[in-house]
C-alpha cells in the first residue's frame, strides 16, 4: 500500500497581504490570526491518521514558518503507509524568501530548495534546477494570499502548477473556538483540492482525495489564534 496517500499539501482576504499581488507576511497580523500556531489532524475516510502542523517564528527579517505533516495508515496491528513532510520557509517584506522541503513518501524520498534573487525564485531538486518570476505562492495553504493566484509552487515534486482558485459558497466549519462561517474554494487545474477560510483570512479546513479515492479531510485542531507561544516541532 506503498504511496496511498497523495498529500496536496496546497474574495482575496487582505488582513496578510499589502494591495495588488504583494505577498508581504506581518508578524502583528500573524499573531492576531493565528497566535503561534496551526494544527490540523487528518482523516481518512473518517479515521484520523495524523497531523498538520504549522509554527511561526518572528525572525530579525519577517517570519519562519515550519510545517510539519505525519500520517500513518494501519491495517489491523501492521503499519500500511507512513509519510512524514517538514518545510521551513522564510518570509519577509516581498514575499517568499526562501524555502527548504523534505519528504519521506513511504521510504520515498524527495526534497527541494528554492532562493529568491533578484525577482526570480531559484528552485531546486536533485532532478531539476530552474527559476520562476517572484512572488509565487508554496502549497502550504496557510496564507489566503494564494486564493488570488494563478500558479503555485508544489513542494511535493518542485514543479510550479497552474491553477483556477474559485469560490463555491459558504459553510460553518467547526473550530476550537466553535463554528465559524468560512468560504470553500476550489483549487482546479494542475491541482485539485478544497480549502475554507473564516472572514479574518485564516485557513480552517481542507479537503482532496487520495491517489487510491479515499477522502483525506483536514479538521482544526488549532486555527482560531491565541496567544503567540515558542513553538518548536
Amino acid at each position: 500500500m506503498s504511496g496511498i496517500i497523495n498529500l496536496t499539501i496546497v474574495a482575496t482576504v487582505s488582513l496578510l497581504f499589502m494591495t495588488g499581488t504583494a505577498t508581504a507576511v506581518r508578524n502583528d497580523t500573524l499573531h492576531d490570526l493565528y497566535g503561534g500556531s496551526i494544527a490540523f489532524d487528518v482523516y481518512r475516510e473518517g479515521e484520523k491518521i495524523g497531523r498538520h502542523h504549522v509554527a511561526f517564528a518572528e525572525t530579525k527579517t519577517g517570519t519562519r514558518v515550519d510545517t510539519l505533516v505525519e500520517l500513518e495508515v494501519r491495517v489491523l496491528i501492521f503499519t500500511a503507509f507512513k509519510y512524514r513532510y517538514f518545510s521551513s520557509a522564510e518570509w519577509d517584506s516581498e514575499g517568499l524568501e526562501s524555502i527548504e522541503v523534505t519528504v519521506d513518501d513511504d521510504g520515498k524520498h524527495f526534497s527541494m530548495e528554492a532562493l529568491r534573487l533578484n525577482g526570480a525564485l531559484n528552485i531546486r531538486t536533485k532532478k531539476d534546477q530552474y527559476s520562476v518570476p517572484a512572488p509565487i505562492f508554496p502549497t502550504n495553504h496557510w496564507n489566503a494570499g494564494v486564493l488570488s493566484q494563478s500558479r503555485v509552487l508544489n513542494t511535493l515534486t518542485g514543479h510550479v502548477n497552474d491553477v483556477r482558485i474559485t469560490p463555491q459558497g459558504r459553510e460553518f466549519v467547526g473550530t476550537e473556538g466553535g463554528d465559524v462561517e468560512a468560504t470553500r474554494y476550489a483549487y482546479t487545474g494542475d491541482l485539485e483540492t478544497e480549502t475554507w477560510y473564516d472572514d479574518a483570512g485564516r485557513w480552517v479546513k481542507m479537503r482532496f482525495r487520495g491517489r487510491d479515492g479515499s477522502d483525506i479531510e483536514y479538521i482544526c485542531r488549532r486555527c482560531q489564534g491565541g496567544e503567540m507561544t515558542k513553538s518548536k516541532l
